[in-house]
C-alpha cells in the first residue's frame, strides 16, 4: 500500500515538474532575459580612448618653436587626426608658426639676398621682386625706411592668396595655394554681390589710416595706424576693430570683414595690390 503511494507521488511530482519547466522554458526564461537585455542597453557604451589626446601632449614641446620639425610634426598630426578635439589648437600653432617662419630673416629656399644699390628705396627693390615693402621692413626688422648702399636685404619669394569663409567665419592666407594661417573674423557684413555662393576677387588697393586720415609707408604716423585691406568687389574692406571712442566706449562695428587688429596688420603685410581672394 506504502509503495503505491509513493508510486503515485512521484509520477504526481514528474508530470507537475515537467509542467513547470517546460513552463519556465516557454514563459519566465525569455521574459528574464528580456528585462536583462534592457539593462544593458540602458548601460551608454564607454567610448575607446581618443589616440589623438595622447599624440598631442607628445606635440606639446614643440608647439612653441618656430622650427621646420616643429612644422612637420604639427602638420603630421593634423593629417592623422584631422577631426580631434585638439585639431584647431594645433592647427592654430601651425599659423602661428607658419606666419613667424615667413617673417624671419633666415636663409631658405624662398628667399633672396639682394645688395641695396644706388638710388634704391623699399618701394622699388619691392617693384622689382614683386613684393610688398611692408614685408620686405617687416622681415629685415628694419627701424627705417632709409637704406644704405650694400646693405644686404632679405627678399622673400611669396605667392600668397586669401580664401574668406562665410560660414566659418575665418580668413585664411594661403602661400601657392597651401595653407600658412587662419584668422577668426569678428564681423561680417557683406554686400549682396558677395554674400552667396563662391566669388573672386582680389586686393584692389592697401590702406594706411591714422583716424580718418591716411598716413604714408615710412612716416612717422604709419607706425600705430589701422590697416585696410580693400578687395575689388564694391567697397569691401578687411580691417581691424576700431579703436574706442575718446569717452573709451566701444564703436558700432564697421561694414565688411573685422579681425583682431594684429591679425589685421598680419594680413596687410603679407598681401599686395592683386593678390588673389576667393569668398565663399
Amino acid at each position: 500500500m506504502i509503495a503505491r503511494v509513493l508510486v503515485i507521488l512521484l509520477l504526481v511530482a514528474a508530470i507537475f515538474g515537467g509542467t513547470a519547466y517546460f513552463a519556465y522554458e516557454l514563459y519566465f526564461k525569455p521574459k528574464k532575459l528580456d528585462v536583462e537585455e534592457k539593462k544593458l542597453a540602458a548601460i551608454a557604451p564607454v567610448a575607446p580612448p581618443d589616440p589623438s589626446v595622447p599624440a598631442f601632449e607628445k606635440l606639446k614641446p614643440v608647439l612653441e618653436l618656430n622650427t621646420t620639425d616643429a612644422q612637420t610634426a604639427i602638420s603630421d598630426f593634423l593629417n592623422n587626426f584631422p577631426e580631434s578635439p585638439m585639431a584647431p589648437a594645433a592647427k592654430a600653432a601651425l599659423g602661428r608658426i607658419n606666419a613667424a617662419m615667413l617673417l624671419s630673416p633666415s636663409p631658405s629656399p624662398d628667399k633672396t639676398i639682394y645688395a641695396v644699390v644706388k638710388g634704391d628705396s623699399l618701394m622699388k627693390i619691392a617693384g622689382k621682386f614683386k613684393t610688398g615693402a611692408e614685408l620686405i621692413y617687416c622681415l629685415n626688422n628694419l627701424h627705417t625706411i632709409n637704406l644704405q648702399i650694400g646693405q644686404e636685404l632679405v627678399i622673400p619669394k611669396l605667392d600668397t592668396s586669401l580664401v574668406i569663409d562665410r560660414k566659418a567665419k575665418t580668413v585664411t592666407l594661403q602661400n601657392a595655394g597651401v595653407f600658412v594661417r587662419e584668422y577668426p573674423v569678428k564681423s561680417l557684413k557683406l554686400p549682396p554681390a558677395a554674400s552667396t555662393g563662391t566669388v573672386q576677387t582680389k586686393v584692389g588697393d592697401k590702406l594706411a589710416m591714422k583716424g580718418n586720415t591716411r598716413v604714408a609707408f615710412g612716416t612717422k604716423d604709419y607706425e600705430g595706424s589701422d590697416r585696410w585691406v580693400m578687395l575689388g568687389l564694391g567697397g569691401v574692406t578687411l580691417r581691424g576693430t576700431p579703436p574706442p571712442a575718446d569717452d573709451g566706449s566701444e564703436v558700432a562695428m564697421p561694414g565688411g570683414i573685422v579681425l583682431d587688429p594684429a591679425d589685421a596688420s598680419e594680413i596687410y603685410v603679407f598681401t599686395t595690390r592683386g593678390t588673389p581672394v576667393t569668398i565663399k
